[in-house]
Formats: structure tokens, C-alpha cells, sequence
């Protein structure tokens, strides 16, 4: 999921502004993103920072919401407020998304705002992608993805989910695990994966191409917990 150009600027403005909304969550200092009402990658879509979007509950959950304020969706994002580099990033995602809304992306990845080696993102994204009949609803991702062996799609039918991206000098590996640890999908990838330099890491929830939800309703994520472990030899 590339993002755009302006998207990439909304990103710089949102990284250096003293007035972005911040949150504590597992430990860390996120930014909420605000398009301030503008479309903006990925989608296009209007991000909202207002605290319904975006927020953390009484046990230290992460919400991210798609809702309607008028005639607009809104989607959400949390951005980590600094880059964390080689390692292993860790994400446990409450909600089941088989069965999720066709339209609605849930994206969890690492990204930065220079565009060299595609913007160093790597990617897992759950979502059908609007297809009807599609039946993977998960994905991992080295951008850019026009390349030959660039992802992997799988199904995920599991509450608690976790999800890694280990991240090292020239390789990355991708994991997914129900809540006990079993495996759900392994993907090691050698090949075409960036340096970290400056990237972070961000949490979303959009709409696939802007378009609203296929049954009209607001969609939410839940995630439980977020963890780093720096690599040995950084």
C-alpha cells in the first residue's frame, strides 16, 4: 500500500507540528494523523483525529474506527513518534477480521517519508480488497508490490491475532500466530528489502479506494498490545 505524494506531505506536516494529537499506547508516544478534512493516500481517504476515531480504553486497548460525520467517512491512523530500526516489531490485533467489511483496510507497517526504496515500507494488511469472492483476507508485503515475489496473501479467522515483522540487515520475516502461538503464516524474504534509516512504524484503518462501507456501518479495530525488540547487531 503505497501511499502518495500528498499523503506523504500530510505525513511531514503531522511529524513536526507541536499540535498533533498524541497518545500513550503499550508504552510508546503515537501521533494521531488529521488531514485536517482533505483526501489523502491511501484511498484517497479524510483521516480524523477526533477522539471517537481514535482512542485507548480503561485496559489500555487501541481503537481505530471508520464512522460518518455528515456525509464523510472518516478513516484512522497512529503514527509512532520515533523510528525504532532493525528488529522486531510486534502487533496483537483483538479483532477477528474474517468476515470484515469487503472496503475497510487494516494496515500495520513500517514506512518513511523519503520516497527512496519505496518509502522502506513493509507491509501487513488485512482486507479483501472489495472482491466479493476473494477468500484471502490478510497479506505481507515488501514494497514496491509490481514486483515478482513481493507478497504473500493467506486467511486469518482468529481473535488475538499477532502479527511480526522482523526486520534485519537484508532480510525481513513475516509472521502470523493465533493468540496461543501456533502459526498461521511464515514468510521469509532475502531479496529487495530495505534499510530502516528513518522509517516508522503506523497503525491504520481505511477504505479501499475511498469508497464507503459496503454495508453502510462503521467499522472498528481493536489492538491489544504493540512491542519492539531491537536486533543484537544493529
Amino acid at each position: 500500500m503505497l501511499r502518495t505524494l500528498c499523503s506523504i506531505v500530510v505525513l511531514t506536516t503531522l511529524m513536526t507540528t507541536a499540535s498533533a494529537r498524541e497518545l500513550e499506547f503499550s508504552g510508546k508516544t503515537w501521533l494521531v494523523r488529521d488531514s485536517n478534512g482533505a483526501q489523502v493516500g491511501p484511498g484517497p481517504n479524510v483521516f480524523s483525529a477526533a477522539e471517537d476515531s481514535v482512542f485507548i480504553d480503561s485496559e489500555g486497548k487501541l481503537h481505530l474506527r471508520i464512522s460518518k460525520t455528515g456525509q464523510v467517512w472518516s478513516s484512522s491512523e497512529v503514527i509512532l513518534s520515533e523510528p525504532l530500526g532493525y528488529g522486531t516489531y510486534e502487533l496483537q490485533v483483538e479483532t477477528n477480521p474474517f468476515g470484515m467489511d469487503q472496503q475497510a483496510v487494516f494496515g500495520f507497517f513500517t514506512f518513511s517519508r523519503a520516497p527512496e526504496q519505496s518509502h522502506r515500507e513493509l507491509d501487513v494488511e488485512l482486507s479483501y480488497w472489495a472482491r466479493s469472492a476473494e477468500e484471502n483476507n490478510a497479506q505481507f508485503v515488501v514494497q514496491p508490490e509490481s514486483l515478482p515475489d513481493a507478497k504473500r496473501r493467506f486467511v486469518v479467522n482468529h481473535s488475538g491475532t499477532i502479527y511480526r515483522i522482523n526486520w534485519g540487515r537484508g532480510f525481513v520475516e513475516f509472521s502470523a500466530l493465533t493468540a496461543e502461538g501456533t502459526s498461521i503464516q511464515y514468510w521469509r524474504k532475502t531479496t529487495n528489502v530495505p534499510d530502516p534509516a528513518d522509517a516508522s512504524l503506523e497503525i491504520n484503518l481505511w477504505l479501499f479506494k475511498g469508497a464507503a462501507p459496503q454495508n453502510n456501518s462503521p467499522v472498528e479495530f481493536v489492538v491489544k498490545r504493540f512491542t519492539f525488540t531491537p536486533a543484537e547487531n544493529r
